[in-house]
């Protein structure tokens, strides 16, 4: 592709706030967009971002048929770029090799997306390249368990997770015999920290360097950990921390990571998400992230300290409540909401704000056929838990 040409690009997931937002720059940017779903409703089909929606299978259940509909979806429209959105990724770089050489998968070789999906292996890969790590270790088995030697607090969590799933914390010596033990999916025990500042970041990467980042703080948050509100600070020792770990693996694709700057023993990540997070939802058309997606910027695109992006409606159902926040209360929950941005509403693009319910109607029908809650069925037929194809 040609540098600063416009492309059409094909964009994942359309469900997602995320994939609202991301059209919505790339189109600003002079760009054609078009999403796909394995739902038939979607906020950002109904953007004026988008030229055209297309359902296909859902990735998680039907794999090969998901990717073999992306692959025609590729040729059918001559797209020229697919930016994969959640863990779809891993799906669509296990097959690879289907798509033609004329179309850019917005993804690193599936054996590096595995690495930094897998909690476990991610750790691994950090002492490898002479990161610092929390303490960590693999529970496949009960045999596992028992010999555990943690002295302080850990948490225990499936090595392919996501935010809506359980995280158990657990003290030395405690039982952990209600784990079940799943051959594609052990569990990771890894320290617990009780001190430091909690972020999260999002990076535009290419070829192991970064084009775009940003560092956001953990504040509104749903049980302190899916974040409703985003507002960039500047960190250079995360940035610097970032870089290193990209070019150390030499990534292309989104990366979300999360981390604890603890005061004396400095910044550890917990985790890594290989795809898009939140933090996409700080950038707006004036930024000009489209450019980071192409390599086309020779310094890191971040957004403007200073303003505050949020989830309107995340805001409305989660925000005022006590656990959103350390210390809220309804004065501070309304005068915050009304200096951020909402995400979702844009004067120029109403449509994807109007269609919230219907969208919503959906996600809460597939939730029933598969017999879960709100939040694991927003995201549910797209994860992916380390089952190789």
């Amino acid at each position: 592709m040609d540098s600063g040409a416009r492309k059409h690009i094909l964009i994942t997931f359309g469900r997602s706030f995320l994939t609202l937002n991301l059209a919505r720059l790339l189109a600003a940017a002079g760009h054609t967009v078009s999403t796909c779903d394995s739902l038939p409703i979607t906020v950002s089909r109904y953007s004026n971002a988008v030229s055209s929606f297309h359902r296909v299978s859902p990735p998680k259940f039907k794999p090969q048929e998901y990717c073999r509909d992306v692959v025609e979806l590729v040729k059918s429209e001559d797209i020229d770029m697919v930016i994969p959105i959640h863990e779809e990724t891993d799906i669509l770089s296990m097959m690879a090799g289907l798509f033609p050489p004329s179309v850019e998968l917005f993804l690193s070789p599936f054996e590096v997306e595995d690495m930094l999906h897998n909690k476990f292996s991610y750790q691994e890969a950090l002492v490898e390249r002479g990161f610092q790590t929390l303490k960590f270790r693999k529970l496949a088995s009960a045999e596992d368990a028992e010999k555990l030697d943690f002295d302080t607090p850990f948490a225990v969590k499936q090595a392919y997770s996501r935010g809506s799933q359980q995280i158990y914390k657990v003290q030395p010596g405690d039982n952990l015999d209600f784990l079940t033990y799943d051959p594609d999916n052990p569990w990771i025990a890894q320290e617990w920290l009780e001190e430091g500042d909690r972020y999260c970041t999002y990076s535009v990467c290419r070829d192991g360097e970064v084009f775009a980042h940003a560092t956001y703080p953990v504040s509104y948050a749903i049980d302190g950990n899916s974040c409703l509100t985003f507002e960039h600070v500047d960190h250079p020792e995360i940035l610097e921390w970032v870089k290193n770990l990209v070019k150390a693996v030499n990534f292309t694709g989104h990366m979300g990571l999360d981390f604890f700057d603890h005061p004396e023993r400095g910044l550890y990540t917990i985790e890594c998400n290989p795809r898009a997070t939140s933090g996409i939802l700080m950038y707006t058309r004036e930024d000009r992230i489209d450019r980071a997606f192409f390599g086309e910027n020779t310094e890191v695109i971040s957004p403007p300290t200073g303003r505050v992006s949020m989830i309107g409606l995340g805001m409305l159902l989660y925000g005022w409540r006590k656990n959103a926040l350390p210390g809220n209360n309804l004065r501070q929950f309304i005068r915050d909401f009304r200096a951020a941005r909402d995400i979702i509403y844009d004067p120029l693009d109403r449509k994807p704000a109007a269609m919230l319910i219907p969208a919503y109607a959906a996600i809460l029908t597939h939730g029933y056929k598969y017999k879960v809650g709100l939040a694991e069925a927003f995201m549910h037929d797209h994860e992916w838990d380390g089952v190789k194809l």
